[in-house]
This record gives C-alpha cells, structure tokens and sequence, in this order.
C-alpha cells in the first residue's frame, strides 16, 4: 500500500474524487462533510449534473465490497449487527455461566466487542491461554461455540468480513483513506490485499496547518457550558452562515445538559412554547436510543402490558399517553383512573384490573374489552421472530398507537424509524427459530435500545460533537470544552474478556494510559487544524472539588475574557415583570353546620396550617398515591388497629383477661391477628403472601401479647366501645369521629385510649392552640370532663409497647401520670377542668378558623410541618418563605 500524499489540501481530495477515487473516511459525519463540499464545488463552477462522489465511510465499503463478492461467489451469509448480537446472547445464555449473569445482554456487547478486537489486532488466544482470567477463560469457551456455529451455517460476521474480501482479492478502483487517525493490523492486511490485487491504494491526512488556540476556566461545567453558548449567540449574530463546532468529550453523559442549556441561550421561545416547530441551531451529533423517544416508549409500555402486569407509574404513563386512541378525547377520565388505581397502594397493576377499573373511560375500556383476549393469545404462543413482527404490530393497533393526531415531524421520523427496528426482529429467524412471547420482547427491546436515533434536520451552523468526530472536518470556529486533567487524556477502558497485558502491548485503542496520552496528544493537534480559531475550555469546579486543566493545553495561553453574564429571556421577561402583591389567604365564610370530611384529621390539618386544612378539606386538593412493594406505615398502623380491635371483642374486660391462661391469651392474639390480616389480605392480595402472612402473624400476635401483659396491671375496666363511629359539632364544624377504643371503670367513669403504631407521639402533642395530635382531646372533650378519667395513647412498637397519657386519679393506667405530677402540663393547666376547657376553646378556636375562611400557608414549624405534605406546588410555601409574609395590608396598596 503506497501513501502518495500523506496531508492532503481539502481541495485536492475533491479533486482526486472528480477523478472517480473511492474516498474512504473512518465516520459517516466526515463522509457527508466531503460530500457536501463535492457537491457544492460542483455548483460553483455552474454545473447542472454531475456523477456522484465515490465517497462512503469504512463499514460501508466492506458491506458494498461483500455485496459485489456475493453477487460472484454465492454461499456464505453475512450477519448484521443484530443477529450477531443475538447470537452472542444464545451462546452466552447455553453456557455455564448464563444463569448466574445479572446483565446478559451487556455481556453479549463486551463479549463481540472482544471478538471483534481479537480479529482486528490478530490476538492468539491460545498462545496467550495461560494470561486469561476467569472472565476471559469464560470468553474463550463462548468465542470457540460462537465460532463453532457460523462455521457450521456458513456464516461471515463483522469482525472477520474485512479478511473474507481480503482472500477473495478482488480488484479495487483508486482508494484513497482519509482521517484515519491509526488503521489496525486487520485493515492494512486487506488494503495490502487490494493493492496487491491490482488496485490504487493511498491513505491521506488532513492538512497539517495548526492555528493558534487560546484556554479559559470557568467556575464549573455548567457556567462552562452557558459562556460557550453566549459566544455561539454572539457570532451567529455577527456571521450567520459561520461553520462552528463544539467538542464534548463527555458527550454521552451530558448531551442533556447541552440540549437544556444551548436550548435556553440559542432558542428561548422553543423554550417558552414547548414547541418543536422551529429547528435548533444547533445539531448533537450522539442520538438517543430509540426507547428514549415518547412514541416508542408508549409502544414498549403496550407490550409490556400484554404480558398481564405493568408497574403503577408506567400504567400512569401509558394512561397518559397521546399515542392511544381517544387520548385527547378521555385525557381527563383517564387521569382520574391513573389516580383511582395509585389508591391500592400496589406497585403493579394487572391487565384484569385496568380493564375492570376502566369503566370511566369508556373508549379505553372498549378496547381493553377486546385486547385482553388478543394478550392472551399472544402469551400463550411460540413462533418465529418474523411472525412476532405481526404481532407486536397487531396488539399496538389493538390500542390505536401511534394514536389519532397527526404526528409532527420528529414523531413521524421515530415512528418510521421503529418500523424499521420491527422489520428487523424479523431478521433473527436466522438466529432464533422460535421464541415465546418475554423472548421475543425482550429481543425487540434490545433492538429499540441499541439503536440510536437522530431525527433528521436541515443544515445548521453549529455542530456539537464527542471527541474523534472533529477530526478532518473544517469549522471557522471550534470550542473543545470539559479538557480538565481528569477527563483529558481520558481515563484507559480496556475490554475485560482479553487479558490487559496483551492489550496494552498490541496497542489496542483505550487499553492503557500510554496510549490514551499519545491519543490525546495527537488527537489535541488535529484539532487544531480543523478551525481558525480555537477555543479550548475547562471547569475549575466540581461540586466541593477543584479542578485543574489538562497538562495538554499548557501551549496554548490563557484567554483574557471575563465572565459575562448570560443574557437569557426568561431573565429579560422576569426583569420586566409587574407584581401585584395580593394576600389571598381569606376564602368566603362559611355556614355553621357545616360538615366536614376527613374527620379528626380536619383539626390535625387546621392546627399544622389553615392552608392545608382548606386545601384538603375544602377543595379537596389530595395527594396522588404512590406504589409501594410490602406493607407501608399506613397499611401496618391499620393491621395493628384491626387486630387490637378483634382482640378485645374477645377478651371484653379485665376480668375475663385475667381469668385466662397463657394458652388462652396466645390464641387469641393468634386469632385477632389473623382475623386482621385476613382484611389486610383483601386490599393487598399482591403482598399478602402465604410466608409474608405467617411472618406477620407471628409479629403482630407478640405486640398483642405484650399489649395484654401491660393491661392486667390496670384498675377493672371493660370495653364500652371499639371503633364506634360518632358525629361531633365543634363551633359550627361537624365531623365524623372513630375512637380506637373507650374503656369503663368501676365508678363509671371512662378511659380514651389511641393506638400508635410510631413512637414519637406524646402528651405534649396535645397543648397549645396548634397541637400536633388533637384527636384524643377532641374524643375527650366529647365525652366530657366529668365522665373522662384519662386519656392516653396506646405505643404498639417492637422497642417499647406503653401507655402515653394523662389521668385523673393515680394508678389508672401503668405509666400515666397524673396532671400534677406532669410538670409540662401542670404549668399550662391548673386542674382537670382547666385542661378540658383548654383543650375546648383550641378546638373551638379551629374550627371557626376554619368557618371565617382563614387559607393563609403559615405552617406550625417550617420547614418540618411541609417535609411530608403533598401541597407544595399548590401553596408555593418556599416562595413565600424565600420572600417573606404577603400581609392583608399590601392589598390596599
């Protein structure tokens, strides 16, 4: 292979192509590059019609090579990306150590990676046996299998195609290779190959010219990334048709962040509008995996839903979703559905179960009526992937994807784009004869993910790229951002199924640090030989961390620009803002009489803030409920109230507790448990499973037992009362109130008691005008002071279960003290009566809150009271807080 020009002007490479070369270029972005530039020198010298450039990237000259072989030799079959990989999972998965893999699928990735490296750098795995690991003797065993196997089919993959047209030493036209930065051992043996052949070979570099550069730290990446985007505005402005590239070596992980911010300088209104219709300055080179997209993501969510169970928050998405038939049509009803089936507390939602509880979507459940057949079917059946494509097509029609609206630019693109990923499942029949239905879909998504996407847009001027896109392609300016001495030279990444040793001595591309300097190296002075004028930059924080730039950029000296300020129009539209301050925390009044739902949780909400109170209670602004595997605090407090409950309708009083054995007391914790898991069963059937039941059973039976342990230390009493519901008037307020339990003393008198399943709760919860827990002096000032002899919280709780509370008398409860003896109360409230009407006039206080319309977001004890409340977004508290109290009088300004 001859090098004729080893740098090579731009102008002779568009020459050399008018002269019918093949040019070969490492990448795609590069081919269409030069493309363009033939193209458009075409125009220049006015002509109407020309032949196409010769000009394509190096995997599709060894694709259009092997076709012409094909078209001479017949019998070998090429693989394409996904049948290899596929294939690679079949080895994986029929091996030893198949079923202890977490990830098969990112195995199968590094496992054709490796073959791929051993093929293009002429690794001897058997003259380096004894270097291998046990991961790489693993490697070893599936390379020889997958050999084995496209030996026996016949079969030529990606790794070895370049050496199968290299032996069939087929005569070439003048290739000339351009912008490769190292060819590996595999590409110089075929283009020897070709050259000994018969054919022209030369490789060529882009012109060798370095233009100055200039460096500039920045407080961190994102203050980095927002003065990069201001000087793209600045020129754009000045030189609209200026070609400018933008270097992220860590693309990848902050493609989102670039979008966000470049959106936010280059394209405001695209942000204030949300709308797509305008076309970004801009172009990321790196496209999103084909599930990323919201039209494919919707269509995986059916499927996945065809298997009979989705989780809860992709059952919401998919509700939510406007690629379902009737979506805009029952957007609202299907929202109350999502919300109504969060209620269960399940973290998954059955197919059976959507369909049932879909009735207030009518179009939805009509459909679901007849697709829940057509699942089944399809789960039932095994079938070759081709004829899975008909399937997974007929079940996403059974629901109306992509829905009725008209698609706007990108979501036609992506949806033409899955059409293909769905012919493509059709193409592993070579490699899976027949699959079930999870197979199949698991085969599908894997298709979808490892397919990146861009959607196709018209020429822009800026161009953001990862770190080798840059290389040969020419830009009036470039910026290469991120190059601190972390990121630059990159940290090695070597494949781990080959040994590191081997690598590192074969310099095999990011193997080792002696070679990610060298790359570096030669990879910074390319760069700077694509632009004009260079801009390299670098954070100088991160997070607590400094950050130092890269030893590279020592040459090029320190930019003398200072931090601008960011003119942005979200900013712009705040600064020209007009506030009208307005307290609007006054609702209209109220009747008396009125009831209220939530009962004693009304002067709990009233008490912890008036806006909460008047949220919940009187718009009815509740929280949307969240999935959650197991039983929640909730769920648990609610066990331990239904089984302390059958517990004493049992036992009923002191007496007949004290007349029964242990034996006796043990069953009939047993049985209350059971009797109150039962229920719990009913609501979660999903949880309550036969090992989790009997777990449960053993523990709530040992709380029972100890609860009975604490109660033979009592004074005679017998239940008066379990969870009997009661209306109670407060000031005008009516509520429905549920004690836990009221006790009878000998002398008539009666004992209030709460179950508490958390340890925090105390008596002190329940002084001051704002108590935290006022539902046990709203119980108390019911029955009233002369027939109440204490009051107390009942702590069910593995480390302690006690009584919590206050008494009349001494000795009524174990552990109950009475007012006097509890200094904190005694210095508030001088006897029994003064606590009642303490407790009386707080909960009157309230309630006519409440009536007089009082909706202010004072919250008790900020930021505590707000830590857990689902209200935040509608009271906007951090703002106000942030800005201060909005007081009644700023209204009359």
């Amino acid at each position: 292979m001859s090098t004729a020009f080893p740098f090579l002007p731009r102008a002779l490479l568009i020459q050399t192509a008018e002269q019918g070369a093949t040019l070969i270029t490492p990448n795609r972005r590069l081919t269409r590059a030069i493309k363009r530039e033939f193209d458009a020198e075409q125009i220049k010298r006015a002509r109407s019609a020309w032949p196409a450039a010769d000009i394509l990237p190096y995997s599709e000259f060894l694709e259009r090579s092997w076709s012409e072989l094909s078209r001479i030799e017949r019998g070998a079959t090429l693989l394409s990306a996904e049948q290899e990989t596929a294939l690679w999972e079949r080895v994986i998965a029929d091996s030893p150590q198949g079923e202890i893999l977490l990830n098969p699928a990112a195995t199968a990735r590094q496992a054709r990676e490796a073959w791929a490296i051993r093929h293009a750098f002429r690794i001897d795995t058997a003259r380096y046996a004894a270097m291998f690991d046990e991961d790489g003797a693993a490697f070893r065993s599936w390379a020889k299998r997958y050999g084995k196997i496209c030996a026996e089919k016949n079969w030529v993959d990606g790794a070895r195609l370049a050496d199968a047209i290299a032996a069939a030493a087929i005569k070439p036209r003048n290739i000339v290779l351009y912008g490769f930065d190292e060819l590996s051992p595999q590409q110089q043996e075929l283009f020897k190959a070709l050259a000994a052949a018969g054919g022209n070979v030369n490789e060529a570099k882009p012109e060798a010219n370095a233009a100055p550069a200039v460096r500039a730290g920045f407080p961190d990446a994102e203050a980095e990334l927002y003065a990069v985007a201001s000087q793209l505005k600045q020129t754009l402005a000045k030189q609209p048709d200026a070609r400018i590239g933008v270097v992220v070596p860590d693309l990848a992980q902050r493609r989102s962040d670039i979008v966000r911010i470049f959106d936010d300088v280059l394209q405001p209104a695209r942000v204030v509008s949300a709308s797509r219709e305008r076309a970004r300055p801009y172009n990321v080179s790196l496209g999103l995996a084909l599930t990323e997209y919201p039209l494919v993501a919707s269509a995986l969510l059916i499927l996945e839903l065809a298997r009979g169970e989705l989780a809860l928050d992709d059952t919401g998405s998919l509700l939510r979703s406007p690629f379902l038939a009737a979506a805009e049509l029952e957007f609202t009803l299907r929202a109350l559905l999502d919300a109504r089936l969060r209620e269960s507390g399940r973290p998954a939602v059955t197919l059976k179960m959507l369909a049932r509880e879909a009735h207030g979507a009518p179009q939805l459940a009509a459909r679901l009526a007849a697709w829940i057949k057509l699942a089944g079917e399809a789960r039932k059946a095994k079938q070759p992937p081709s004829a899975w494509s008909a399937v997974f097509q007929q079940l996403l029609g059974g629901l109306g994807w992509p829905g009725e609206r008209t698609l706007d630019s990108e979501e036609y693109q992506t949806f033409a784009k899955w059409r293909e990923i769905i012919s493509k499942l059709s193409t592993l029949d070579l490699i899976a004869p027949r699959l079930g239905y999870d197979e199949a879909l698991k085969n599908l998504k894997r298709l979808a993910t490892d397919a990146p996407f861009q959607p196709e847009s018209p020429e822009v001027p800026v161009q953001v790229l990862g770190i080798l896109e840059a290389n040969a392609l020419e830009f009036d300016l470039l910026f290469i951002t991120g190059l601190t001495d972390e990121a630059w030279p990159q940290p090695p990444n070597p494949n781990p199924f080959l040994p590191l040793a081997v690598q590192r001595k074969l310099n095999v591309p990011h193997a080792g640090a002696d070679w990610q300097l060298e790359f570096a190296r030669r990879t910074t002075h390319a760069w700077r030989a694509c632009a004009i004028d260079i801009r390299f930059s670098y954070p100088l924080r991160d997070g607590d961390r400094e950050l130092r730039p890269s030893p590279l950029l020592r040459e090029a000296p320190e930019a003398q620009t200072a931090l601008e300020d960011v003119a942005l129009y979200r900013r712009a539209i705040f600064a020209a803002r007009a506030i009208e301050p307005l307290a609007d925390f006054k609702a209209p009044r109220l009747p008396a009489g009125i009831k209220v739902k939530g009962g004693t949780d009304f002067f709990k909400d009233q008490a912890a803030c008036p806006f909460r109170a008047f949220a919940l209670h009187r718009l009815g602004a509740t929280g949307v409920e969240a999935g959650h595997a197991g039983l929640d605090a909730l769920d648990r407090g609610l066990l331990m109230h239904l089984a302390a409950e059958n517990l004493w309708k049992e036992l009923k009083n002191s007496k007949q507790l004290a007349g029964a054995s242990e034996e006796e007391l043990k069953a009939a914790a047993g049985r209350a448990a059971a009797g109150a898991l039962n229920s719990i069963r009913k609501k979660r059937p999903d949880v309550m499973t036969q090992a989790f039941t009997a777990l449960e059973q053993e523990r709530v039976a040992a709380l029972l037992m100890r609860l009975l342990e604490l109660e033979k230390n009592r004074a005679p009493f017998e239940l008066l009362a379990r969870e009997k519901p009661q209306r109670v008037t407060v000031a005008g307020v009516e509520v429905s109130t549920r004690p836990d339990r009221v006790d009878r003393l000998a002398d008539s008198s009666r004992v209030i008691l709460d179950y508490k399943t958390g340890r925090g709760a105390g008596v002190g919860d329940w002084l001051g005008e704002r108590p935290d827990e006022p539902q046990l002096p709203l119980y108390a000032v019911s029955a009233g002071r002369d027939d109440v002899a204490a009051v107390a919280f009942v702590q069910l709780h593995a480390q302690d279960v006690l009584f919590k509370g206050l008494s009349r008398e001494k000795d009524l409860l174990p552990g109950v003290y009475t007012l006097a003896e509890n200094k904190a109360v005694a210095k508030q409230c001088a006897d029994w009566k003064d606590l009642f009407e303490s407790w009386r006039a707080m909960l009157e206080n309230l309630a006519r809150e409440y009536l007089d319309g009082r909706a202010d977001v004072a919250p008790k004890d900020y930021p505590k009271t707000c830590r857990y409340c689902e209200l935040g977004a509608l009271c906007r508290v951090k703002e106000i807080k942030d800005r201060g109290p909005v007081t009644a009088d700023e209204n009359d300004e």
